[in-house]
């Protein structure tokens, strides 16, 4: 009996697991339950990214499909672009881009911009060498800043292109400006050869060329070319102007009074018909009235050189120099590079014991044009009056 109690007791601590076994068994029933869970869960639900699973044998398949595809794509890729199909698209976007340029060339002289609408037509220019549009505004532009010489070279460019009447015009209005008259004259004789379907431009070319004999002293040819004028246009402001001056020539200052006149009631803004009526109302003795019409000129354009000399003129007969001062200095204002009516200004204010503004003026002078006639020596005669005081 006794040897058999211990047997029994062995028997029993091999069939009842310690709390620490116990716990590992049942870890181990939940992991195994746990597995088989998720693979139902995994049967019974479809995949959300990449769809069910396909057999290495199907994306064998698909791979083999797309790289039939894409052969076939190389296959009928097009064929390469000619040169010359290249060449055209280029040259339609380099006309594309010269429209640009042009229109914004057009916009800055629009706006008086000159100097930055001459920059980019010499860009267009350098591109297309005979652009005629561009070749027409650069010559204007040069033109209308004074630049004559620049711009006949422009126009003369433009005569060897399709526009070679339109050239030949514009050299003719270049040589009139630049006070070529014989030249000129020659043009618009060559011209005139043509026919010119615009009255407008056909009336320009008739007064142009009265002006130019009127130049010469040819009173009669002068007179037959502004009526040749009038009947294009018999409300021209500035041809009345044209025959006023033709009448005082003539010494007709009763008929040069009637056309300014009527110059000014056509356009009470043509200063220069001011002009003509105090240089009339002048000579007729009428002062007080001169004095008006020519202020009125400069009120309407304090860039009319003709007024500004005639007020000096009159301001040294008359012993007064305050208009002209005046109107020297608001001309100078716009004009601050006139060295000729700076120098005009420092010898009045110098006549009128105005020496220390004299001295300031004196200074402009010299440094816009330091080899002017006798400015030098009024510098001189100026300092040494000033040191003196």
């Amino acid at each position: 009996m006794d040897g058999l109690i211990p047997r029994r007791k062995a028997s029993m601590a091999a069939v009842i697991d310690s709390p620490r076994e116990r716990q590992t068994n049942e870890m181990e029933l939940e992991r195994e339950r746990t597995s088989v869970r998720i693979k139902a869960q995994a049967e019974q639900t479809p995949s959300m990214a990449a769809g069910p699973a396909r057999p290495i044998s199907e994306l064998e398949r698909a791979l083999r499909e797309f790289d039939s595809e894409g052969a076939e794509a190389v296959a009928v890729a097009p064929a390469p672009v000619k040169k010359d199909q290249v060449d055209e698209v280029l040259l339609q976007a380099e006309h594309h881009l010269l429209d640009i340029l042009m229109k914004n060339a057009q916009i800055l002289i629009d706006a008086r911009e000159m100097r930055l609408a001459l920059n980019i037509l010499r860009n267009i220019l350098m591109r297309q060498p005979e652009h005629a549009d561009a070749l027409q505004k650069m010559g204007e532009c040069l033109r209308d800043e004074g630049r004559y010489e620049e711009a006949l070279k422009c126009f003369r460019a433009l005569a060897k292109t399709a526009k070679k009447v339109d050239a030949q015009v514009l050299i003719a209005e270049t040589l009139y400006l630049s006070e070529r008259d014989q030249m000129a004259l020659a043009s618009y004789r060559e011209v005139l050869k043509s026919v010119i379907d615009d009255s407008s431009r056909l009336f320009e070319i008739y007064k142009n060329v009265g002006n130019i004999h009127v130049r010469a002293g040819d009173f009669e040819s002068a007179e037959e070319f502004y009526n040749k004028a009038y009947i294009l246009n018999p409300t021209s402001d500035a041809l009345m102007v044209n025959y006023g001056t033709l009448e005082i020539q003539r010494d007709n200052l009763g008929e040069a009074v009637q056309r300014f006149r009527r110059a000014v009631e056509f356009n009470p803004e043509n200063d220069r018909g001011w002009v003509g009526l105090a240089l009339v109302h002048r000579q007729m003795g009428d002062q007080e009235l001169a004095w008006a019409n020519v202020q009125r000129a400069l009120d309407i354009n304090k860039r009319n050189r003709t007024a500004i000399r005639l007020v000096v003129e009159w301001g040294g007969v008359d012993h007064d120099f305050s208009i002209a001062i005046t109107r020297l200095q608001e001309y100078l204002a716009i004009e601050c590079e006139d060295a000729e009516m700076s120098f005009t200004l420092a010898k009045i204010l110098t006549h009128t014991g105005r020496l220390w503004e004299a001295r300031i003026e004196i200074e402009r002078v010299l440094a816009l044009d330091p080899a002017i006639e006798g400015a030098e020596a009024v510098k001189q005669i100026l300092d040494r009056e000033l040191s003196r005081a």
